[in-house]
């Protein structure tokens, strides 16, 4: 029976421009976060310990009428920076089209969404102009060690693309957990790994203390897609314009799921495609 496909793992390019964009990207991000000045509460979130991390993009939830850019305060040239960096930017659209290739569908169907988003909202700031992830979030490490965490606000049916950075032993530290899976993944400096933050509880193993590890992380945020999906409304927005349609729409939170879903691919159909050998 052909098996929905849910993580993906991806190793580094086979290719030494790639390979030292890495190590370009890892040394630019260590520079910016020791420039930064991370505060304390900075350095102590709910998702990781002694280790900033910023998100940069579109959002739209907490309680917020309309999506609106990230907002990074005194931090905002440094991610600007970040964003444009030549070596970045290469690792980001590596992240975009593999993600286009493990999950054509739902791929499509972001891309559709997110078109629909900007045209609509126009000063919305895009990462990365030919990539669909609308959000990317920079952990700064230097021994960056996510704690076990879901990411509930990102649309389910879609990958992160998490992206591994620095100088540390893979076989002994840095391995990505996943909690309902039961399984520990070997994540190299370099490779990356798409899974479905929403749906895996997931975190990392710590590194040694003489050893660098960062991440950069793309996304895409539930809410953005459920204002395109309610016609650039908020649900109670919806309701006071249009209550026929705002019923559609609450019915069909029933089969949500099972809709999305179906946009995800199996290992059958990819198979049957033209994917590259050191892709599989």
């Amino acid at each position: 029976k052909s098996k929905t496909i849910l993580v993906v793992l991806v190793p580094q390019l086979d290719d030494p421009a790639y390979v030292s964009s890495v190590i370009r990207a890892t040394e630019t991000i260590l520079r910016e976060g020791e420039d930064a000045q991370f505060t304390p509460e900075e350095l102590e979130h709910r998702r990781a310990s002694e280790s900033a991390a910023l998100n940069v993009g579109p959002y739209y939830g907490g309680g917020a009428t309309e999506p609106g850019n990230i907002r990074n305060g005194r931090h905002t040239a440094m991610l600007e920076r970040l964003v444009a960096d030549p070596d970045i930017t290469r690792m980001a659209s590596f992240a975009d089209a593999t993600f286009k290739l493990w999950a054509p569908r739902v791929y499509s169907d972001v891309e559709k969404k997110m078109r629909a988003l900007h045209r609509h909202k126009p000063s919305l700031k895009k990462n990365w102009e030919s990539n669909v992830y609308p959000c990317a979030a920079f952990n700064f490490g230097p021994r960056v060690a996510c704690k076990m965490h879901k990411d509930s606000g990102n649309a389910p049916h879609t990958f992160c693309a998490i992206q591994a950075l620095g100088t540390f032993d893979a076989t002994k530290g840095g391995h990505l957990a996943i909690k309902e899976l039961r399984i520990h993944i070997r994540f190299p400096s370099g490779s990356t790994i798409y899974i479905s933050s929403a749906l895996f509880t997931h975190g990392n193993t710590p590194v040694a203390a003489h050893e660098t590890r960062l991440s950069i992380t793309q996304f895409v945020p539930g809410g953005l897609i459920r204002y395109v999906d309610n016609g650039f409304n908020t649900e109670d927005g919806l309701r006071k314009k249009n209550k026929r349609l705002w019923r559609e729409k609450m019915a069909e939170k029933a089969t949500r799921w099972e809709r999305a879903g179906a946009l995800l691919s199996t290992l059958d159909e990819l198979t049957q495609r033209d994917i590259p050998p050191h892709m599989l």
